[in-house]
């Protein structure tokens, strides 16, 4: 993850990806690692016979999937970077990514989804009020997501303005004074 984690038509045009794609299903394509879920109108005999017909012919390889949070994804030397990338349309966006410990298994705190609501609120008092209030923000957005069975992020994408884009610490910094003021309220 802190190397490669997309590809575009020439990183898949390289001599030897083929072959390197071909390797990593014959070591990794294996039934004990997969799940599956069928939805359908049909009665469960029919689901049952067609998913007993199309996936019995998996191969079980008894692969043992390793932790896949080593070596550490984004490592301490990664982080803490802002990063600028030239936009493919005129939109102007800044994003906030932290990266955390694994919570997926926190069903019933759902951390993630709590934060994303208090983040991405858009009523009186909100983060993005007060961007829009000072001409630095057009939309706001926040959520999360699980990866690798290993760590958790959270991020916050802010629509900037152009006075925004020229702004973009104050915006950082409004960000950092809500996460605090969050911290200090408690839910």
């Amino acid at each position: 993850m802190n190397r490669f984690n997309c590809g575009n038509a020439k990183s898949l045009s390289q001599d030897g990806i083929r072959e390197s794609l071909l390797d990593f299903h014959k070591q990794w394509y294996s039934s004990n690692i997969m799940k599956l879920t069928v939805v359908g109108r049909q009665d469960i005999e029919q689901l049952e016979e067609w998913v007993t017909e199309k996936f019995s012919p998996i191969e079980n390889k008894d692969v043992a999937v390793p932790d896949l949070g080593v070596p550490t994804p984004y490592p301490q030397e990664n982080l803490g970077k802002f990063v600028k990338f030239i936009p493919v349309q005129d939109k102007d966006i800044l994003t906030l990514l932290w990266i955390l410990p694994y919570v997926q298994k926190d069903i019933k705190a759902q951390p993630l989804g709590y934060y994303a609501f208090l983040f991405g609120h858009e009523g009186e008092n909100s983060l993005l009020s007060y961007l829009k209030s000072q001409g630095l923000a057009n939309e706001l957005s926040a959520g999360g997501d699980h990866e690798l069975w290993s760590y958790s992020n959270f991020y916050v994408d802010i629509s900037l303005t152009k006075k925004g884009l020229e702004n973009h610490e104050q915006v950082i910094e409004a960000v950092f004074q809500y996460a605090q003021r969050i911290r200090d309220a408690g839910p």
